[in-house]
């Protein structure tokens, strides 16, 4: 089991070709991901082109997950021949969907499935599933799962306020694939800072990005971006925090700290202080709300101590991110 970040073709447009997944496979190399997430489509090509995507895959050094429907995975017949061939072909993880209610029979079937993955070292996240009930403390391959209204939901009218009650509802309950940061329409009434603080606020060991990976490399704050880990070693909940108001998190990697903030709709000023940072000097890269623009990030580089308190402008539905280095790095 390795935690990690992961492009994907669905959200946001791009190539649904057998050459336009090569092609978003690289796009993940690029960024330093560690996965791609590839659906249904696969299930088109032929052997030979399964080869061909697989070892170019390898070769760019980017881990391969592949959609299934769960109704295809009705039997442990079927659920073995499927992760047979997931072994077979060196496929890291599979995206199971469309289990869509609770009865003892699909409840069975989850757990049939993870075992069945488990023995032949296959990671698993489950879409258009109930949410966590722990199963992960079992099934640690078990990256993550849906049972979120994430940004796959087209048609909800705005998410400010939505997405500043998550990490107080949903989250407690466990990891979950919203599938954040997506620049185009889908965001809807957030800005592109808030859309970035998500990738902080919101957990999921498997953090698959729903924007097109070319728009993440030319976005502005790409190089925070790129540094976003899907794994926390603390997390420090803010005061300023309120249930559909702000989520603001502190949460450390290492010796790196980040802060996201996701603000609901009303616009505020929020001040943080530092003092979780501990001793010495960091390195701050800070990403802001630009006042006129949604669509658009002021990204600033400055030096700070714990000592220090940040002010932040967070219009409605805005956010914010920032990250905390120690040394060289800024």
């Amino acid at each position: 089991m390795r935690p990690g970040r992961a492009v994907w073709r669905f959200l946001d447009g791009g190539d649904n070709t057998f050459e336009g997944m090569k092609a978003f496979t690289r796009l993940g190399r690029q960024l330093g991901f560690e996965y791609h997430v590839v659906e249904g489509l696969w299930q088109r090509w032929t052997d030979e082109q399964l080869r061909e995507f697989m070892a170019d895959a390898k070769a760019q050094g980017v881990g391969i997950w592949l959609w299934k429907d769960s109704r295809a995975l009705a039997t442990v017949a079927d659920q073995r021949a499927f992760f047979d061939l997931c072994r077979a072909l060196g496929v890291v993880g599979a995206k199971i969907d469309f289990f869509d209610h609770e009865s003892k029979e699909m409840i069975d079937r989850y757990q049939s499935i993870l075992r069945e993955s488990a023995a032949r070292h296959i990671m698993v996240s489950f879409h258009g599933a109930n949410k966590p009930t722990g199963e992960a403390r079992t099934w640690p391959h078990e990256l993550t799962r849906e049972g979120v209204y994430g940004l796959e939901h087209r048609g909800a009218p705005a998410w400010a306020r939505h997405n500043a009650t998550l990490p107080f509802t949903r989250y407690l309950a466990g990891a979950a694939d919203y599938t954040p940061v997506v620049f185009g329409e889908r965001r809807k009434d957030t800005s592109w800072a808030h859309q970035i603080a998500t990738a902080v606020v919101f957990t999921s060991p498997a953090l698959v990005f729903g924007g097109h990976p070319q728009s993440l490399l030319d976005n502005p704050a790409v190089d925070l971006i790129m540094s976003l880990p899907p794994v926390w070693d603390e997390t420090v909940v803010l005061p300023g925090s309120e249930i559909g108001e702000v989520a603001a998190f502190a949460r450390r990697r290492g010796r790196t700290w980040f802060v996201g903030v996701v603000n609901g709709p009303e616009a505020r000023t929020l001040r943080i202080d530092l003092g979780f940072l501990g001793g010495g000097g960091y390195h701050a890269l800070l990403v802001r709300d630009t006042p006129a623009d949604p669509a658009a990030v002021l990204v600033e580089r400055a030096t700070t101590t714990a000592g220090t308190e940040l002010t932040i402008q967070l219009r409605g539905a805005g956010g914010f991110v920032a990250r905390f280095t120690t040394g060289d790095r800024d």
